[in-house]
């Protein structure tokens, strides 16, 4: 393939292994990535680079610069390897690639079979950086065996152990065209860090609106339990009055939740479940899946994933008392 590129970032040794071996080739390596490919073809030192890579603001993801045509031959590659990417185009030759949870974690076991890679990697190397280098340099390099243990270790000292009963963390509702929206933080009520779960409760609610999806008004005094469990392609929030009557539920569709020490973050898929209080359920706005995918924030995997969680997570609602969904 005759495209150049340039990585930079701390996806950086993943992508390569990944993109080389689809027949791109890598220009000005940084003396890292030299040392890791060490003797691997397709390293081009003497064309200037056709796309440069690097890391968005947020380490969320990369930012891609260069022609058209090739940003879109790349995207269509990486989509084929990680369904769940999500793009935006910023410019004419600057366009935004996310990487929510199941893309960081194919990126993790790529980049392990270059060099001992922690389970959790590029997540953690978000938050901690330097830390992360040196655990993978001083034990992991040794013991590669201990990926898991290390990773498992790592995420409870930096994140779990500080989601204490009552502390309250925002909620990062990531929308596909880029923009984040900060809910009403959760005060944690309940966390199990074995189950990757947590228990939210949401209570700075004002009255004069509607529940999105159910209808039904607002009123002072209202607030919402959110269950969010790791793994999972939604969470749900139950809302309530202020004396404790259940007004209904509603199951956001999303990527996989990831856990940061401060918040929580996943990209939102437009398409949502709601549940009444009498039990009927139904699936709303799967319209708004269809016009992300045609403005190309995402692929038809994605959208597909989308619409088929939303599905199924109505039949089992269907198929259960209101409590919820297990």
């Amino acid at each position: 393939m005759d495209l150049v590129l340039k990585i930079r970032g701390i996806y950086a040794t993943a992508l390569t292994r990944f993109l080389l071996e689809r027949g791109f080739r890598v220009a000005l390596p940084s003396g890292p990535i030299a040392e890791r490919f060490a003797g691997w073809p397709g390293f081009d030192v003497l064309r200037a680079p056709d796309l440069q890579l690097s890391d968005l603001d947020s380490k969320q993801g990369i930012l891609l610069e260069g022609a058209k045509r090739g940003m879109e031959t790349l995207l269509c590659h990486l989509r084929d390897g990680f369904f769940d990417t999500v793009a935006r185009k910023r410019a004419e030759e600057v366009m935004e690639i996310e990487f929510p949870s199941p893309t960081k974690s194919v990126l993790d076991e790529v980049r392990h079979t270059v060099i001992p890679t922690l389970r959790w990697h590029h997540r953690l190397k978000i938050m901690a950086s330097d830390q992360v280098d040196r655990v993978e340099a001083d034990v992991l390099a040794h013991a590669p065996e201990m990926r898991e243990s290390l990773g498992l270790e790592m995420e409870r000292e930096l994140v779990w152990s500080g989601y204490r009963k009552g502390r309250e963390i925002a909620i990062e509702h990531v929308k596909a065209d880029g923009r984040v929206l900060s809910l009403s933080e959760g005060e944690i009520v309940e966390t199990d860090f074995a189950g990757r779960r947590l228990v939210l409760k949401r209570s700075r609610f004002k009255g004069g609106s509607t529940y999105d999806g159910l209808g039904i008004p607002k009123r002072e005094g209202d607030y919402a339990v959110s269950e969010v469990r790791g793994g999972d392609w939604f969470y749900r929030h139950t809302y309530f009055r202020a004396g404790g009557e259940k007004i209904g539920d509603y199951y956001n569709v999303n990527t996989p939740v990831e856990f940061y020490p401060d918040r929580i973050r996943y990209v939102d898929l437009e398409v949502d479940v709601v549940r009444f209080p009498g039990g009927r359920v139904e699936v709303i706005d799967e319209r708004e899946v269809w016009k992300q995918f045609e403005a190309g924030h995402l692929g038809a995997a994605l959208r597909d994933r989308a619409l088929s969680e939303a599905s199924r997570l109505s039949d089992s609602l269907a198929g259960t008392p209101p409590a919820g969904v297990r």
